[in-house]
């Protein structure tokens, strides 16, 4: 067994320096792996560093949003062509006017009264009221833009007590266009 070791030992160490000191030595060496074959599953945690990237390969889509630092802002760029003229609006109300009228006072037991805005102007709102206000057995039965320049207003006793009330009217005119 003395002449052999020497033997088994150089043979030891010709397969060593042959095939490294691993048992697939050459043939792990030679290994290829395929391309997209390593993923996230594959990877550890924190296994890829800033070292092991290649240097501008990354892209700005390629980290977590507002995680890169800004520039400052650039210049201003020069100013574009206008756009296209908008159509013209209608003119907003103007000349606003409240013309009342008031009728008589008495026991009459239906009413209509009618307030009329001045030359030039057009009735825009209305209404009417009963006077006294508390007169609970009177009620407005009507209130209505009778033209483009009146407003009228009607009333009735629902119940005949024969107390003396009176009916007003308003009108709220503007300018004519």
């Amino acid at each position: 067994m003395k002449g052999r070791l020497p033997l088994v030992l150089s043979s030891v160490a010709l397969v060593v320096a042959l095939f490294g000191s691993t048992p697939l030595g050459s043939a792990a060496r030679g290994l290829v792996i395929p391309r997209a074959s390593v993923g996230n599953v594959q990877l550890k945690a924190n296994a890829v560093t800033g070292v092991k990237v290649k240097n501008h390969s990354l892209h700005a889509i390629d980290f977590v949003r507002n995680s890169l630092p800004r520039g400052p802002q650039g210049p201003a760029g020069p100013a574009g062509p206008p756009g296209p003229q908008g159509a013209q609006g209608a003119q907003g109300v103007s000349g606003l006017e409240r013309v009342f009228t008031t009728g008589a006072s008495n026991s009459t037991s239906t009413r209509t009264l009618t307030a009329s805005c001045p030359t030039g102007k057009q009735a825009i709102a209305g209404g009417g009221t009963v006077v006294p206000v508390n007169t609970a057995n009177v009620a407005l039965t009507a209130s209505y833009a009778a033209n483009a320049t009146t407003w009228t207003v009607s009333a009735r006793e629902t119940s005949g007590t024969g107390a003396s009330w009176s009916l007003n009217a308003v009108v709220v005119c503007a300018a004519a266009a």
